[in-house]
């Protein structure tokens, strides 16, 4: 198993440099259009940001669990479940889609007087780019439990490669430059695409599942587990993208700034992680459910070491290459490399616990996440309005890694007392899961409890 998860962790970890290479790249493109205007620019992000924050709602937090439900499903062989489950996801996450991009565009009318006519135009756009958002991730997550690591990450290369191609061309061909709401446009037609290849490709995997003429429907089970993950999804968001805002409101703009400079290059840390991710929900939770404990340990201890050792070698890496990568933001930014260095620290350590907010959410212990986010978001918060405006943009990064470190800890804690299994590499493992044992399926209602 090993040598097969090295294998996907590298697809991964390509797609996932892909992805970022050209999230960036399409930033770029995108500005260069509004021919680096600040102020056009922002009106094209505040839609699609609003559009985003709308869209995790839309989700209803099915996008994780299809990671779970997909793959139990799949390994018990439960077809009628697995074909229930997919259609019921879709089906709510299409309307409650349709409803926030419904509620996106009154909320813009409401506001007219108060927003520009660029922001208006681009809000009312990306309303309708929402619902094709939330679809994609939908089918992405959907492909992903069944371990299609490459085209379950088609939309962070397909649409971003379109829209460059789009944004470039046509300016090119008839020598206008482009407005946020057309480059909004020419996204939602990106995306459009992107949708349509997805959705090939999930039914073309689903084609692989037998078709059954009355699917098992069990929409308050699983809306059961759905409901805490969009909460634990919500609280994550909060304590490790608030920093940028608590330094603009406690400190200034130029403090906003470097610290979200700092916060983008120590982000890159977690690439590992997050390419490891990609691959560990849907295998954590068909372990977990087919009874194969001791095959779970080994796996999760394995997750752990390579995204510990992907963090080391980063850290040893920016140790002297740190003021050089700041510096390429410009000359201000090398003040950050201090901050720097003690967000990557916190950060490489909690890494060493790998994908363990994964493994309580694929094992049913989602509400032991929500206590741990929930106290590790009010006391960072709380200590946020002393520190910072004490210690400035060092303080604000020593409070981002200690939630990161804080967090990861006690939910290693949490699987060690649940599973009686430690998830980083290196430690003892239970004498009480050392053979594999077959375990009783575990009711979905009280999994979640």
């Amino acid at each position: 198993m090993s040598k097969d998860f090295l294998a996907q962790v590298s697809k991964s970890m390509g797609m996932r440099v892909a992805v970022a290479g050209l999230t960036f790249a399409m930033a770029v493109v995108v500005a260069r259009a509004f021919g680096g205007d600040r102020g056009l620019y922002g009106e094209y992000a505040i839609a699609i940001s609003t559009m985003n924050l709308l869209a995790v709602l839309a989700k209803l937090g099915f996008d994780t669990t299809s990671l779970r439900f997909l793959a139990q499903y799949r390994a018990r062989g439960e077809t009628s479940l697995l074909r229930g489950f997919d259609t019921t996801a879709r089906r709510l996450t299409l309307l409650t889609s349709l409803g926030m991009s419904l509620l996106m565009v009154c909320g813009t009318l409401l506001l007219r007087e108060r927003l520009s006519d660029g922001v208006f135009w681009c809000l009312l756009v990306a309303a309708g780019l929402l619902p094709v958002v939330v679809g994609i991730q939908l089918r992405e997550a959907g492909l992903l439990a069944f371990g299609r690591v490459m085209t379950g990450q088609t939309n962070g290369v397909l649409t971003p490669l379109l829209l460059i191609t789009f944004v470039i061309a046509i300016p090119f061909l008839t020598g206008e430059r482009l407005s946020p709401p057309v480059v909004i446009l020419l996204q939602f037609v990106s995306a459009l695409a992107t949708f349509a290849f997805v959705a090939w490709s999930g039914r073309r995997t689903l084609a692989t599942v037998d078709d059954i003429e009355q699917p098992e429907v069990r929409t308050v089970e699983w809306m059961h587990v759905a409901a805490p993950i969009l909460l634990v999804q919500f609280l994550n968001l909060m304590q490790n993208q608030s920093g940028t805002v608590l330094c603009g409101a406690l400190l200034d703009k130029e403090a906003a700034g470097l610290f979200s400079a700092v916060a983008r290059v120590a982000g890159v840390l977690f690439l590992g992680l997050q390419a490891i991710n990609t691959i560990a929900a849907p295998t954590i939770s068909s372990l977990y459910h087919s009874g194969q404990k001791a095959e779970l340990e080994r796996f999760v201890k394995t997750c752990a070491l390579a995204s510990g050792g992907f963090a080391l070698v980063f850290l040893v890496v920016m140790l002297p290459l740190g003021r050089i990568v700041l510096g390429i933001f410009g000359a201000q930014f090398v003040d950050g490399y201090v901050p720097m260095v003690v967000m990557i620290v916190g950060l490489s350590l909690a890494a060493a616990a790998g994908p363990v907010t994964q493994f309580l959410l694929m094992t049913g212990h989602q509400w032991d996440c929500i206590k741990v986010f929930s106290v590790n978001v009010a006391v960072c918060l709380m200590a946020a309005w002393f520190v910072i405006p004490r210690y400035g943009v060092l303080g604000a990064a020593s409070i981002a890694a200690f939630a990161r470190l804080s967090s990861y800890v006690a939910m290693v804690l949490v699987v060690k007392h649940r599973h009686g299994i430690w998830c980083i590499a290196g430690l003892p493992s239970s004498s009480a899961i050392d053979v594999p044992v077959s375990v009783e399926p575990v009711p979905q209602q009280r999994m979640a409890a």
